[in-house]
Formats: structure tokens, sequence, C-alpha cells
């Protein structure tokens, strides 16, 4: 991450444009992604007045190497395919997202994702190869038969081994459980398993018990002065193990998606 002093007033986007010589387009591109910080907080609004004296700190924008979906299938059958998704990608519908790149691989435009994980989240994506399995999947989880475990690292060190966590969100029934895997230097490792499936439940649970996810630039801290937490580009939620019993050939699936390597870095480099 580099710090840039400001010298004159100006909005965020000239400023960024200005110091990485990079168009104003592409200047914009890097404050929508959250990681731009103004004096230690972090801005996503490319419109935002800076002040003479005010420290900009930012990523500047890197070539990254394509992700390789054949090497992220972990597990096929005659109905569905199980990807292990990156963070950065969305999930589907939108072109370069993984349902785009799996048909694109698979050459075949009838798979479709059963469900979603959020654009920074990695782990277990699921898709159906025809819209008769998708119902069919629907079905699974409507009726919660699908059980859903995450990884997560989240601020603060957990006091409890167990807890159930049962808070509205949008004023609408939520139920999420947290077992403690480890603690220490600050952090917790949770493991997490959502009964609800509402819109960044798990996000939006820790960050009510006070374990907001390192990363999360929406319900995650907001002051942030420590420059090795600054450097945590996402998230630090993977969507580890998904289990139910399949429709199809009748009988339990259980498919693990390894932690991807940013998240086993961070978590080794805080000794958890």
């Amino acid at each position: 991450m580099e710090k840039f002093l400001v010298k004159k007033e100006t909005n965020l986007k000239d400023f960024v444009s200005d110091q990485l010589k990079i168009p104003k387009k592409k200047a914009k591109e890097l404050i929508d992604s959250k990681n731009v910080f103004v004096n230690n907080k972090r801005v996503w609004i490319s419109s935002h007045q800076l002040k003479k004296g005010d420290i900009v700190e930012l990523y500047p924008p890197k070539q990254t190497e394509k992700w390789n979906i054949k090497n992220n299938i972990i597990y096929e059958d005659e109905f569905i395919i199980a990807v292990n998704k990156p963070p950065f990608l969305e999930s589907e519908r939108k072109k370069g997202s993984v349902e785009d790149l799996l048909r694109k691989y698979k050459k075949d435009t009838k798979i479709v994702a059963i469900h979603r994980l959020d654009r920074e989240t990695s782990g277990v994506l699921l898709f159906a190869k025809n819209k008769k399995i998708l119902d069919k999947f629907k079905d699974l989880w409507r009726k919660k038969d699908v059980k859903k475990i995450y990884l997560a690292i989240s601020h603060n060190e957990a006091e409890f081994k167990k807890k159930v966590i049962n808070e509205p969100i949008d004023k609408k029934y939520a139920k999420t459980f947290v077992v403690t895997k480890k603690t220490g230097n600050g952090f917790s490792l949770f493991e997490v398993e959502i009964v609800t499936g509402r819109k960044h439940q798990i996000r939006i649970h820790l960050a009510k018990i006070r374990y907001p996810i390192v990363g999360d630039k929406v319900y995650g801290l907001k002051n942030l002065t420590n420059p090795f937490i600054k450097n945590v580009k996402r998230q630090m939620l993977h969507a580890h193990k998904i289990s139910f019993f399949h429709p199809f050939l009748k009988r339990k699936i259980n498919i693990t998606a390894k932690p991807l390597p940013d998240f086993e870095n961070f978590r080794k480099s805080i000794k958890l």
C-alpha cells in the first residue's frame, strides 16, 4: 500500500488519477473497490473532496493472473458442478462471472448457478446443468435441507466456545451458529453455520456481537490505523463445506473447498 500527501484541494478521483498516472475511469474503479483510505478511513466516493494535508493510501493497480476454472472444479456428477470460487468474481449472470466462465469452459449455456456468494467471499459454489435440475435443488434451499459451513477470521478474541445468534435482518428471521476454533493476537477464527440465508447474514451477525470480519468494508471496522490490516484486500470469509441429500443420486453429498492462499496466508501471519 502506498501513501500520498494531498498538497491542494481536489476530489479523490482526480487525485488518484494524477498520482498514479491512470485514466479517471481506472481511478474510479480503484476507489469503487473500497481499498482506498483517506486519513485511515475507507472512502469509496470518487467525488470525495480532499483537503490540503490529507493522507491518501491505496494499492496501485496490478496485472492479475487469469483465474483457471478447470483447476477449481471440486465436484462434478451428471447433474451438478461445484467450484471453489475465488474472491472478486461475481457468482452469476454478469460477463466474467463464475457462471459465465463455467459455461464457456464446458461449452454449455444451460449451466446455471444454484445459489450465490458475495463478490469477496470465496468457497463452494454450486451449479446445475439445466433448469430442471436447478428447480429440484432450489427445493432443497427452500426447505433448508442444505448444511452450509463457513470459515471467518474476525477482529477481537472470542470468549465463547459456541454461540447462537438470533437477530432479524431486514425484519426477517435469521439464525446463525458460531463455533470458536481458535483465538489469539486480537483475532478469532470461527466456524459458522447459517440456518437461514439472508443477504450478508454472517457479516451482519458477527458485527452485531462485536466480532466484525477482517477486511469487511461495510460492516467491519471503520477507522483503521494498522497498515497490516489495511493490506487485507477482501473480507476473510470462506464457504468451506456444503452437505445435502442429492435428489437425483439419492445419497448424501459432502463437498469441501480448501481455503484459498490469501485466507490461509493471513491466518498463518496472525498465528491462528
